[in-house]
């Protein structure tokens, strides 16, 4: 949610407290403590030393340790976040959304969309891409009973011809009042996927470059290597200097290309959640060329910046009055 002066923004939305089976088994992982030697029950051919076995193994007490440890931890992590609705309507209430910003048709960025509507909270512009992409709708009912709402909801509105207005932009447009709030669109490119009913989402997604003052966003959505590779290639190597990065794909090495970030220098990446470990984290890259650290809604929940025309940077999070982060450009 982007809270310009008079032009609520929001750019795509998720119930984050309804995590995707995917995500819960990445973060199950991530939050499973090592074996406590405690815990651990020697082997046949263990021998002693020193009191301590070895060639142990698990014992069934350890490895219950090792999940309801786990199930703490995701639940700790769940309750850092805010569904996004409830947030917008007691951050901003009253208050209609100027633009809603759908950057690609993937299920977890369309989470709740559905409520939106059915609780009436007005959207002027739908920002959405040029696609004939569409759902497994038995799929979608297996999975989750909203999930079907959602998608629906979506088709209607990608319809609409008036209320609300629905866009299809690409690289470079410009326009009356998203020009006026400093939004640059870097993708999508072209409407090259229009006619592939078997697009990849996520070639199709949206990356903004939003300038507040002398602060500079940007914004990746989803986007492929592929996409920012050509993004690297029109702009010759060359990016402003960005203080706040949001990594695409929730800061997966799919959507890292390490020339860009590069170019960018980023002050702040901000990983949403859902981030993997192991083979396809990239956060480590991120933190390497992010001047003042790579941070996680996994670890901080809600997470509030303040952007300001100086180019300055302030991160804090939800319910904490002091900000634990102040980047300076």
């Amino acid at each position: 949610m982007i809270d310009f002066p008079e032009r609520l923004t929001v750019v795509d939305i998720n119930n984050c407290k309804t995590l995707a089976k995917e995500t819960e088994n990445e973060l199950r992982r991530k939050f499973t403590p090592a074996l406590n030697p405690f815990f651990a029950a020697p082997s046949r051919s263990s021998t002693l030393l020193g009191g301590a076995a070895l060639g142990t193994q698990p014992s069934i007490y350890g490895i219950i340790a090792q999940m309801m440890e786990a199930d703490r931890r995701l639940k700790e992590a769940k309750d850092r976040l805010t569904n996004p609705i409830d947030y917008l309507k007691a951050k901003f209430p009253g208050r209609s959304i100027f633009r809603y910003i759908q950057t690609h048709p993937d299920m977890d960025h369309m989470a709740g969309l559905h409520r939106l509507i059915e609780e009436k909270v007005e959207i002027a512009n739908f920002w959405d891409t040029n696609h004939c992409i569409e759902k497994d709708e038995d799929a979608l009912r297996n999975s989750n009973n909203k999930d079907i709402q959602d998608w629906h909801t979506y088709r209607k509105i990608r319809q609409s011809t008036e209320n609300p207005k629905v866009l299809h932009l690409t690289s470079g447009a410009q326009g009356d009042f998203f020009t006026a709030d400093g939004i640059q669109v870097w993708a999508p490119f072209d409407h090259r996927h229009c006619l592939n009913a078997n697009a990849d989402p996520n070639a199709l997604s949206y990356v903004l470059f939003i300038q507040v003052g002398k602060c500079n966003i940007v914004l990746g959505g989803d986007a492929t290597i592929e996409m920012w590779e050509e993004i690297y290639k029109q702009r010759k190597g060359i990016f402003p200097k960005v203080h706040l990065l949001k990594a695409s794909h929730h800061g997966r090495k799919s959507g890292y290309h390490m020339e860009s970030v590069k170019a960018m220098n980023p002050d702040v990446t901000i990983l949403s959640v859902g981030e993997l470990k192991g083979k396809d984290d990239a956060s480590a890259s991120y933190e390497r060329f992010s001047n003042k650290g790579c941070h996680s809604t996994v670890d901080h929940g809600d997470i509030v910046a303040t952007c300001w025309n100086d180019g300055e940077v302030w991160l804090k999070e939800r319910d904490n009055p002091d900000y634990f982060l102040k980047s300076f450009a």
